[in-house]
């Protein structure tokens, strides 16, 4: 099952038609129908973000679903995905980072390396003497 076909149907099981889902998430109508027609690869990674924030879900659950637990599509585990997220949401690195949902399992653990990578540097430098 694709992501897309996934958040169709959770979206239904929510009771809402599209329109007031859409609503709900904060998103246009025209928005989250592109998404579900589409599919989520097209998306922006904030708007994918908002669907699965509605629906109680993160984009891990989302690609579990879409791809079982056990296949090699699923996207890698990632405890810190919530802190992940909030990093995407950031305009100074959410560009770098727009493609990680669709982005092979290769492509996503080279992007937590570096997410993690500008983790410790930011870490570090919030350490230095005359920085605070």
């Amino acid at each position: 099952m694709q992501r897309a076909e996934v958040l169709k149907k959770l979206i239904e099981e929510t009771g809402l038609n599209i329109k007031a889902f859409a609503e709900k998430a904060g998103l246009p109508y025209t928005t989250l129908r592109s998404i579900l027609m589409r599919g989520v690869g097209g998306a922006s990674v904030d708007n994918v973000i908002k669907v699965c924030r509605a629906l109680g879900i993160t984009t891990e659950d989302m690609d579990r679903l879409a791809f079982g637990s056990n296949q090699e599509s699923a996207a890698p585990m990632l405890p810190e995905l919530s802190e992940f997220e909030a990093f995407l949401n950031n305009p100074e690195h959410g560009l770098f980072f727009k493609d990680y949902l669709e982005a092979p399992d290769e492509r996503k653990r080279e992007m937590l390396t570096f997410w993690q990578f500008i983790k410790d540097l930011e870490k570090k430098k919030s350490e230095l003497p005359g920085d605070k």
